[in-house]
């Protein structure tokens, strides 16, 4: 039978033995397989081989690639049966725009910028805006038609009286580094340190750490040095020790006015009754001094006069904050005690945390300050006045151009900070870690 084949298709007969020769390309079978042999498949095979035996080749010659442009054809017709509707490639420039678009490193590149663009909108909305629009009233708040519009700006009217507190005082001279740097050690340095609140220990290991030594150096607390901590009487036994110069902050004041209080009212109501109507921790603390303790306390200015700094001009130290374009002499003694923000249109400060940082507007006010110095005869303008402060534990450390703030949450378990200003000028902050007595 598959002699018959091999005949039909024009071959002579071939030994009955099956084998393929890959040098001559001789094909062969047996008559033994004859039942087996698939003959339509066989024909198949044998038809894509060259009717003359005489013109044989190596079996690579007969590879095509039929299928592979049968399948292009087959998903041409495909695709253009299924855009019937409009061929893209008719409009060169819409083609190629539909292509780009579809291309997966485009949409790629379209998701990042889509990315990009929403983080730049939200960072203009949240950031960048409220900050460009804070600084526009600012200006606005210290422009001079704003103080005809309300009629006066707070410090104009007059001071109030406060009894048996000390307004203001000035550092001895002696006392300040140079103006100039000198080789080798200053000969003098200023130590100044935010709110201790009874944080005894922190202290002596911060002037440890600045290695203090009472013969050139002179320590500055900014107040509130008592109340919430462990050893609000062994922080005053060593500022005392060490001659200390401080300011009175709002807790000192607290703890004062409890004293005499507790003075007033010692023969009108028994202790048990007077510890209802009183904060039993302030009356603990007031209790705990010593007269010796509260006569020192007592005897802190509100506001301290340091002199001229190098780089920092006339230098003030407060507790809480100052008004700008206020004279020290004529700052309400409460507020200085006390602010942390500042009404723009009147210029009111306030204790409360909502509303625009005191610090904000004093910056802005001496920038300009200094500014108009260069355009006019500074002698007709007010001199700046860089203010260290301590009181806002909230902003932590907040150091700018005229304004250091030093409460960096010593009695919440952060940091206690010191500004270290030797001659010259040259200024550092050091700080060490605290234990944390008071939960924030």
């Amino acid at each position: 039978m598959a002699r018959d084949v091999m005949h039909s298709i024009g071959y002579p007969p071939e030994p009955t033995s099956f084998e393929i020769d890959m040098d001559n390309l001789s094909v062969s079978s047996s008559d033994d397989d004859d039942e087996v042999i698939n003959t339509r498949s066989r024909s198949a095979f044998f038809q894509s081989f060259p009717q003359d035996i005489s013109a044989q080749r190596p079996l690579i010659s007969f590879v095509t690639n039929k299928w592979d442009t049968s399948h292009s054809s087959r998903g041409r017709s495909s695709s253009s049966a299924s855009s019937t509707s409009f061929d893209w490639h008719r409009v060169p420039l819409l083609g190629f725009i539909v292509s780009v678009v579809m291309a997966p490193k485009f949409r790629r590149y379209l998701v990042v910028y889509a990315i990009l663009l929403m983080s730049a909108y939200t960072g203009w909305e949240a950031v960048l805006q409220p900050m460009i629009k804070e600084h526009e009233d600012i200006l606005t708040s210290l422009n001079v038609d704003t103080l005809e519009k309300v009629g006066g700006w707070f410090g104009t009217n007059v001071r109030p009286e406060f009894v048996d507190v000390v307004s203001m005082r000035t550092l001895n001279p002696a006392l300040l580094p140079s103006l100039e740097k000198k080789q080798g050690k200053s000969s003098r340095r200023l130590v100044i340190v935010g709110d201790v609140h009874g944080c005894k220990d922190e202290l002596e290991k911060l002037l440890k750490k600045v290695s203090f030594d009472p013969a050139g150096d002179h320590l500055i607390l900014t107040g509130d040095m008592i109340s919430k901590g462990p050893k609000s009487g062994g922080v005053v036994d060593l500022a005392r020790e060490l001659g200390a110069s401080c300011v009175r902050g709002n807790h000192e004041d607290r703890i004062l006015l409890e004293r005499s209080d507790m003075k007033l009212h010692t023969n009108e109501v028994s202790d048990q009754e007077y510890t209802v109507v009183s904060d039993t921790a302030e009356r603990k603390v007031a209790k705990s001094l010593t007269d010796e303790q509260a006569a020192w306390l007592q005897d802190c200015p509100v506001i301290l006069k340091v002199g001229v700094i190098k780089d920092m001009g006339e230098v003030a130290v407060v507790h809480g904050g100052l008004v700008p374009g206020v004279p020290l002499e004529r700052q309400e003694l409460s507020s200085v005690m006390s602010m942390r923000t500042i009404d723009l249109d009147t210029h009111v400060p306030s204790s409360n945390k909502s509303g625009i940082p005191w610090f904000k507007v004093y910056n802005q006010y001496h920038k300009l300050l200094a500014s108009g110095q260069e355009e006019v005869d500074s002698s007709v303008l007010p001199k700046t006045m860089t203010v260290i402060y301590g009181h806002d534990a909230a902003k932590s450390l907040n150091i700018r151009q005229y304004t250091k703030g030093l409460d960096s949450g010593c009695v919440y378990g952060r940091k206690l900070s010191a500004l270290v200003i030797e001659d010259g000028g040259k200024n550092k902050v050091v700080q060490v870690k605290c234990d944390e007595y008071v939960k924030s």
